[in-house]
């Protein structure tokens, strides 16, 4: 019944392969290069290099920043670490433990008593 479709599909399928066919020659041949069409739409074509090309250069300088970002975030741990080694280190001898040990070495000794307050009048050390 419906006999007459089926007919435009099949010559539609088989035109199709064929124009298929002809484009895929012309590109292979090299035809297309030579039209007067490509000419119209060089500056076109040549607008998409430019875009393809700066892409390109994009994508190599935005990773460049990314090796640059994760070192200089290597640097900074490594200067954290050093820091905290430092504090700890100076927290280590500021103790009185520490203290009394260094001033041993000087010859100085520590004092096991508080120290006392003298009360002096006014005028005592003066020479009137």
């Amino acid at each position: 019944m419906n006999t007459f479709k089926e007919e435009i599909r099949s010559s539609d399928e088989g035109g199709r392969r064929k124009k298929k066919k002809r484009v895929l020659q012309k590109i292979l041949n090299g035809d297309f290069l030579a039209r007067e069409g490509l000419i119209n739409h060089l500056p076109f074509i040549s607008f998409l290099a430019a875009l393809f090309l700066a892409h390109i250069a994009l994508m190599y300088y935005f990773e460049q920043t990314q090796v640059d970002i994760s070192r200089k975030q290597q640097e900074l741990n490594e200067v954290r670490s050093a820091y905290n080694t430092t504090m700890s280190e100076l927290e280590r001898s500021r103790q009185q433990s520490s203290v009394a040990e260094s001033i041993r070495d000087i010859g100085l000794r520590e004092l096991r008593t508080p120290p006392q307050v003298i009360d002096v009048e006014q005028g005592f050390l003066s020479n009137e």
